[in-house]
């Protein structure tokens, strides 16, 4: 075999364990929320009521790995106005981002362990976004991330020390702020940005 052969070989054996190490992370991270959600009286997409009202039935670790297809029927209009590159390779993109000055994006596992959805190793709309989350735009934030106040440009009092007000988020985490706080509450998806992203 050749050099370059045996680092594919290389690569790919990685690849492979890392995806064993995926589904074992991701398999803990459904145990984590269906234990959360069972706290909760009722969950939207899990009631045909709801299911009848519009409410979205694609939620993370339902069992379905939804592409942006499957978003997309419901949610037309949105082909093509993704902030986010989705239907992507997570451990593909990590590679790719390793060319510049090291790599910028998380292991799958990691990802995974930090309690964002990877559907077989790939970064879809349910990565980002949850139909029984209370959060504006459904975002899904880790159960374990701190909750804060959107960032706004153009508003100092969203990141101005000076100008900014108590927050009702303060110490709360994404599982005890959606048992507190309003359905529709804005909040800042950092959190979950920095799950996949390192920021280093």
């Amino acid at each position: 075999m050749t050099g370059a052969s045996l680092t594919l070989a290389a690569l790919l054996a990685l690849a492979s364990g890392q995806r064993a190490e995926d589904r074992k992370q991701f398999t803990a991270y459904q145990v984590q929320l269906a234990s959360i959600l069972a706290t909760e009286s009722a969950t939207p997409s899990a009631s045909p009521a709801a299911a009848a009202r519009g409410a979205c039935i694609l939620v993370p670790g339902s069992g379905n790995g939804a592409a942006t297809r499957d978003c997309t029927a419901c949610h037309a209009g949105l082909e093509g106005r993704h902030s986010h590159p989705v239907d992507v390779d997570h451990e593909s993109a990590r590679f790719r981002s390793m060319r510049g000055s090291g790599p910028s994006l998380r292991t799958a596992a990691e990802v995974v362990k930090r309690g964002v959805f990877l559907a077989d190793g790939k970064v879809t709309c349910l990565t980002c976004h949850d139909g029984s989350s209370p959060w504006k735009a459904k975002l899904a934030l880790p159960p374990d991330a701190q909750l804060r106040e959107p960032v706004k440009p153009g508003s100092p009092q969203t990141y101005d020390p000076a100008q900014m007000r108590p927050s009702p988020m303060k110490g709360l985490t994404a599982a005890t702020g959606r048992q507190i706080l309003p359905a529709g509450t804005e909040v800042s998806p950092t959190p979950l940005c920095k799950a996949c992203h390192s920021f280093d």
